[in-house]
């Protein structure tokens, strides 16, 4: 094959599935969901190089799906390392911590500390379930049998834990004319 054909398929497919790519690849992460761009860039460049090598694809759509999921898992499963990698705020050498979380942000302009800020303020209970649910990613039958209670004690453990978290956040918001209007 020479160059001609590889541009002419490359451009084929990317007119044929790149919109069903990023559909199908924002399913596959999650909250990592500023990768897909990435992932399926990444899915018709190796199209590409394997056209440039000969190579011959019975059923390119097949291919790209499959790449693009294995690069999708890949980018969910680095988010997620880079997100517990967070040190808690009793690791950091901040001095005295601010006594309500409005006092506090004036005194950091790390989003990485105001969040550990936010989840001192919860129960150990509560954190328990916030690292399983957003930072592990577990579905809510997962936890109802890590706590060994049934999915609908979770599922309303979950929305009281987003609410008190809002209620936590929602005076600097309004203060600072944060998220839109």
């Amino acid at each position: 094959m020479n160059k001609k054909y590889a541009d002419e398929q490359l451009e084929k497919a990317y007119d044929l599935y790149a919109k069903p790519l990023e559909r199908f690849c924002l399913s596959r992460l999650g909250e990592a969901y500023e990768s897909v761009s990435d992932c399926v860039q990444e899915a018709f460049y190796i199209y590409y190089k394997r056209l440039l090598d000969n190579e011959q694809f019975e059923n390119s759509r097949a291919f790209l799906y499959r790449t693009v999921s294995n690069l999708a898992l890949k980018a969910r499963d680095e988010y997620f390392k880079n997100a517990s990698r967070t040190k808690s705020i009793d690791d950091e050498s901040v001095g005295e911590i601010p006594v309500t979380i409005e006092d506090s942000i004036t005194d950091y302009t790390d989003y990485d500390k105001l969040k550990d800020l936010l989840i001192s303020r919860l129960s150990e209970n509560e954190q328990r379930l916030y690292q399983m649910k957003y930072v592990e990613d577990k579905s809510l039958a997962e936890i109802s049998k890590i706590l060994d209670i049934n999915e609908k004690a979770v599922a309303n453990r979950t929305h009281r834990l987003r609410l008190k978290i809002k209620r936590l956040i929602e005076p600097i918001l309004e203060e600072n004319e944060i998220g839109g209007s």
